[in-house]
């Protein structure tokens, strides 16, 4: 079915954007607004459920599993779409592969730039997951942008820490930045869990306001005011 916008809906089946097919993947390439929101509403969920996993990367001889922080996890989501309706990137999406497997592939790779930039894995680790269609997806070199944006994140983050509270500080270190679960987060700071789980969701609304408020994020995450 060329010329298609594939969306994956519930069931074994795959649908297209309502509307004639064709006219659907133009506006798609041509930046619609609206076509742009009904992929960003429609795929969103799915996109967060994937970069919350964890991720397999080889360092020289070794293999080990990583997952994003809190943190991260907020901003590859955002990026993950900035990158995917890029110009280059709607032109170069042919119509005809699913459109989840390509925004999963942007997703992976977003996901192990934030990781390297904070410094979780080292710059030459490999990630050992494939995401679909990564064969096809097109490429974005990691050039001067990449190296910015990498340097950008960890600007951002290190601001945000320092803005913070003493005890703030302390759970953001602990839970986004070492990787201790809540449980273990808790009985460091004599916290319960439920304190731990409140806290944390509002320093997650906290680090998307400071990157909104320095126009890192082009849309808030609830919704698709403004879109790239």
């Amino acid at each position: 079915m060329a010329g298609s916008l594939r969306i994956e809906g519930k069931g074994s089946g795959r649908h297209v954007l309502p509307g004639d097919d064709r006219s659907v993947l133009q506006a798609f390439r041509e930046g619609d607004r609206a076509t742009l929101t009904r992929v960003y509403r429609t795929y969103s969920p799915q996109v967060a459920r994937y970069l919350a996993r964890r991720f397999s990367v080889r360092s020289g001889s070794s293999v080990h599993s990583v997952s994003l922080g809190a943190l991260d996890l907020d901003a590859a989501h955002q990026e993950t779409f900035v990158r995917a309706f890029r110009p280059a990137m709607r032109q170069a999406y042919d119509g005809i592969r699913p459109y989840l497997g390509f925004l999963l592939t942007l997703a992976r790779s977003t996901a192990v730039d934030l990781l390297r930039a904070s410094g979780r894995i080292a710059r030459e680790a490999v990630p050992l997951d494939d995401a679909p269609e990564l064969a096809h997806a097109p490429t974005e070199e990691h050039g001067p942008e990449e190296q910015a944006l990498r340097a950008e994140v960890r600007t951002l983050v290190r601001q945000f820490l320092d803005g913070l509270p003493e005890e703030a500080r302390a759970l953001a270190q602990l839970r986004f930045m070492e990787g201790l679960s809540q449980e273990a987060a808790a009985a460091r700071l004599q916290l319960t869990r439920g304190e731990v789980r409140v806290r944390e969701r509002h320093l997650r609304t906290q680090f998307t306001e400071h990157l909104l408020a320095r126009g890192w994020l082009d849309v808030p995450l609830g919704g698709m005011e403004k879109l790239p």
